[in-house]
C-alpha cells in the first residue's frame, strides 16, 4: 500500500503507541505518521525515537551484524484529528495493535498543525516542502524570542524576521550591539546560500531603500551612517548618571545626591549638576566633578538631540549600530530611548511596531545576573506593549541570564541548539508545553534549525529556516587560512600580482626568446 511504513505492536493507547518499521530508511525521528483509528477517522501521530533491536545471542553479534534478524521499533505520540468544528482532538478510543501505519501527507500535516497559508515565512519543516508561516500581527504584538547556543544562527533567524516584517512595511527599531544588521542593505552574495534559493523559492534582495543606520555621537563608524544619535541630556536621575559614570565611591554618590536634590524642579543639563556639585564644600566632590566631565565629553547628550519619533517610521527598520561604545552608555541609550518611544506610541505619535533587542540578557538581565537602568521599561513594554501596539523580539545566547518574566511574555518562542543545562533548565520554566523529549531534541538541532512554539501553532515543530534575502553581517570572523577552492584562488591572485611587480618567470622570457629569434 502506498505510504505504508509500519505496523502498530505492544500497547497502544490513545496517546501514544509503538510501531515496528517496514524500512529504517522510510521513517526517521520527527517524522509525521498517520493511523486509523474506526472512532474518529485518520489520527495523526509524530514519531518521536526509532530504536534498533536483534534476537541475536551473544556469541552470534561477535561473528558480525545481521541485517535478517534486525528490527526497527519506532515510538510515537498522538497529535490528534480535527472535529467537525475545526478543533483537534486526540481520539477517545485507543488505537488498535495490528493497524498499518502510514507516512502523513502533506495536506493533512498543514491541517493538523494549523499553518497559515500567508504570514512571516520563516523556513521549512525539517525533511519536507511544508512553510511554517506565522501571523505578522500576533509575532510582532504579542512578542517573540529567540533563543540559542553561539553559533547556533540565532542573529541570521532574526534577519529572516526583519527581512519578512520590512516586506510587509512594519516599522522597527534594531538595537545592534555588534553592528551585525546594517548588511540588511545588501543583497545575499554568498554562492552556497544562493543555491539554496530555489528550494526555499526566494531570490536575493537588498533593502537599502527601507533601512536607516544611526550611530552614537563618538562612533568610529560615523562616516558610514545615516544619521547620529544624540540624546536629549535635561534631568539626568542620579541612578542614570551612576550607571554613566560608574561611580562607585558612596560619599562621591550622595553629594551626587544632594547636587540633584537642590536643582528639584527645573529641568536641568549635565553642566547644572557640575556647577551645583563646585558649589558643595566637601573633597570628594573632585573627584565626583571628574566623573561628570566624563560625560560632557562621550558627546551623547545635547540641546540638539535627535527627535526620538524619526526612530519608529511607518514602512522604515532603523538600526542603532552601538559598536564601539561602552557597556554602560549602551544601556543608558537603551533604557532612554526605548521609555520615549513608549511613551510617544501611548500617544500614538509614533506608529505600531517592534522593538529587536539583539544581546537581551545585557539589557534584561535575570536577577542575580546584574542590574541595569534599562531592565524596569523593557519589562513595562514586555507586559504592557501588547495594548498599545509595541512588540519585543528578544534575542540572546544565554536564556538563563534574560529575565524570565520578559522570555514568558513573548508568544512566540524560536528556540536553536542549545547545550548548557541552566540555559534548558530556564526554556523549560520559560517556555509552556515543551516536553522532556522536545528538550532533549532542542540539544541535538543543527545549525540553522528551530523548534517553533507558538499558540498559532497545535504542535511545537522543527524548521530549517529559509536562507536569508539579504546580507549576513553577523558570520564568524575566520582565523585560519581558507582551504580548497579558494585557497587556490587566492594563491591564483599572488601570483598574477608578483609577476607583475617583478616581470615574467624565466621559463616564459626563454620561450619568448626562442620566438623572437628562432
Amino acid at each position: 500500500m502506498k505510504g505504508l511504513v509500519g505496523r502498530i505492536f505492544g500497547e497502544a493507547s490513545s496517546t501514544e503507541f509503538n510501531f515496528v518499521v517496514f524500512d529504517p530508511k522510510e521513517v526517521k525521528r520527527t517524522d509525521y505518521v498517520k493511523v486509523w483509528n474506526d472512532t474518529d477517522g485518520w489520527v495523526v501521530a509524530q514519531v518521536l525515537d526509532i530504536i534498533a533491536t536483534t534476537d541475536l545471542k551473544e556469541s552470534d553479534v561477535l561473528k558480525g551484524r545481521n541485517a535478517e534478524k534486525e528490527a526497527y521499533v519506532a515510538k510515537a505520540y498522538v497529535i490528534g484529528k480535527r472535529d467537525d468544528n475545526g478543533l483537534l482532538r486526540v481520539p477517545k478510543t485507543p488505537l488498535v495493535p495490528g493497524e498499518n501505519v502510514f507516512k502523513a501527507d502533506k495536506d493533512l500535516i498543514v491541517d493538523i498543525l494549523g499553518l497559515r497559508k500567508k504570514g512571516v515565512y520563516l523556513g521549512l519543516i525539517e525533511d519536507t516542502d511544508i512553510r511554517v508561516n506565522l501571523d505578522v500581527n500576533s509575532l510582532v504584538q504579542k512578542h517573540c524570542c529567540i533563543l540559542a547556543k553561539t553559533g547556533s544562527g540565532k542573529s541570521y533567524t532574526a534577519g529572516v524576521i526583519i527581512e519578512e516584517l520590512i516586506e510587509r512595511g512594519v516599522p522597527m527599531f534594531i538595537i545592534d550591539p555588534h553592528g551585525e544588521y546594517s548588511s540588511l542593505k545588501h543583497a545575499n552574495d554568498n554562492p552556497d546560500e544562493l543555491e539554496k534559493m530555489g528550494y526555499y523559492g526566494i531570490s536575493p534582495r537588498g533593502y537599502a531603500d527601507r533601512i536607516r543606520v544611526y550611530v552614537p555621537p563618538n562612533s568610529p563608524f560615523v562616516d558610514k551612517a545615516d544619521g547620529v544619535l544624540k540624546l536629549d541630556g535635561l534631568s539626568l536621575t542620579p541612578e542614570e548618571i551612576i550607571e554613566l559614570t560608574g561611580i562607585t565611591n558612596s560619599t562621591q554618590q550622595a553629594l551626587l545626591y544632594q547636587a540633584i536634590k537642590n536643582l528639584k524642579g527645573r529641568d536641568y543639563t549635565i553642566e547644572d549638576v557640575i556647577a551645583e556639585v563646585e558649589e558643595l564644600k566637601h573633597n570628594a566632590k573632585f573627584g565626583l566633578l571628574g566623573h561628570l566631565e566624563k560625560i560632557l565629553e562621550s558627546n551623547l547628550f545635547g540641546r540638539d538631540a535627535t527627535p526620538i519619533e524619526l526612530l519608529l517610521q511607518k514602512e522604515r527598520a532603523v538600526v542603532l549600530d552601538m559598536r564601539g561604545s561602552p557597556p554602560e552608555h549602551q544601556d543608558l541609550i537603551v533604557s532612554r530611548v526605548c521609555s520615549m518611544l513608549f511613551e510617544l506610541r501611548k500617544r500614538e505619535e509614533v506608529p505600531p511596531g517592534m522593538i529587536v533587542l539583539e544581546e537581551a540578557h545585557n539589557f534584561i538581565p535575570e536577577r542575580g545576573f546584574g542590574k541595569t537602568v534599562s531592565t524596569q521599561i523593557l519589562r513595562t513594554i514586555a507586559s504592557e506593549g501588547r495594548k498599545f501596539g509595541l512588540g519585543l523580539l528578544v534575542i540572546s545566547q544565554r536564556p538563563a541570564r534574560v529575565d524570565k518574566n520578559v522570555v514568558s511574555q513573548c508568544n512566540t518562542q524560536i528556540i536553536l541548539r542549545i547545550t548548557n543545562p541552566n540555559d534548558l533548565t530556564a526554556i523549560k520554566k520559560g517556555v509552556e508545553g515543551l516536553t522532556a523529549e522536545t528538550v532533549d531534541e532542542i540539544k541535538r538541532l543543527p545549525p540553522g534549525t528551530a523548534l517553533v512554539v507558538s499558540p498559532e501553532l497545535e504542535k511545537p515543530v522543527i524548521v530549517n529556516i529559509r536562507v536569508r534575502k539579504s546580507k549576513h553581517g553577523g558570520a564568524s570572523v575566520s582565523v585560519v587560512r581558507r582551504k580548497g577552492k579558494a585557497e587556490k584562488k587566492e594563491r591564483r591572485e599572488d601570483k598574477k600580482k608578483k609577476e607583475k611587480r617583478v616581470g615574467k618567470p624565466k621559463s616564459e622570457k626563454k620561450g619568448l626568446l626562442r620566438k623572437m629569434f628562432g
